[in-house]
């Protein structure tokens, strides 16, 4: 029976990784659209979002370091050792968030004050729209490991800010396009950095609710 659980273990810890390793790969060849076309056409919101997959890049990657170590331990010293490990990348990640919004922020202030044209809007809306798609795909995968693994559950609100900031970049290109409304790419990266703030204060509550609780053991 135990050896049974042990292998049900491995297989679903080899499930997440394989799973990581998909959004992953997805995600890097996205981000290197999402930033090409950011520069091209000038579109602060496409740049800040680009910006925000940035930090889901390292998160990936840490949640994958993670998952991978907790793989190699025994059984008797998973349930610990994973529980230090999720925590510490959960908050490690929260704080970059918090690190990218306020940039985000502080640059969207700026250009609001000097609002400049996006360029080039029908690449922008083509990338916003890619966006929504390998973001609901990513969302799909991860969202059944979500409820037990703040990892994956810090994954995932990567996503779903990423879903929302591909959104509000339709919008803003969209205003400007139709409307010239110049301040809308801004106002767009502002929306989009307060998501990205939103989720690295829930990471960061969470985290440091694990990691008091571990504490006290």
């Amino acid at each position: 029976m135990l050896k049974a659980n042990n292998l049900k273990i491995h297989t679903q810890d080899t499930r997440k990784i394989q799973l990581l390793w998909i959004v992953l790969v997805l995600r890097i060849a996205f981000f290197l659209i999402e930033l090409g076309v950011g520069i091209w056409s000038h579109s602060l919101s496409l740049l800040a979002a680009a910006g925000h997959l940035f930090s889901d890049l390292l998160t990936l990657g840490l949640t994958l370091i993670a998952a991978w170590l907790v793989q190699r331990q025994s059984l008797n010293q998973t349930a610990w050792k994973y529980k230090r490990l999720e925590t510490w990348v959960a908050l490690l990640n929260g704080v970059s968030l918090g690190a990218i919004a306020l940039l985000i922020a502080w640059e969207a202030v700026e250009h609001l004050q000097t609002p400049e044209p996006i360029v080039r809007q029908t690449p922008v809306l083509l990338v916003a729209g890619l966006s929504l798609v390998i973001n609901g795909l990513s969302v799909k995968l991860l969202h059944p490991h979500s409820d037990h693994d703040l990892n994956f559950r810090g994954v995932l609100l990567h996503g779903v800010a990423d879903a929302a900031s591909s959104i509000s970049v339709i919008l803003a290109a969209l205003a400007v396009y139709f409307f010239n409304w110049l301040w809308a790419d801004a106002a767009a990266s502002l929306l989009v950095a307060l998501l990205i703030g939103i989720s690295a204060i829930s990471l960061l509550k969470d985290g440091w609710w694990v990691l008091m609780n571990a504490s006290t053991r």
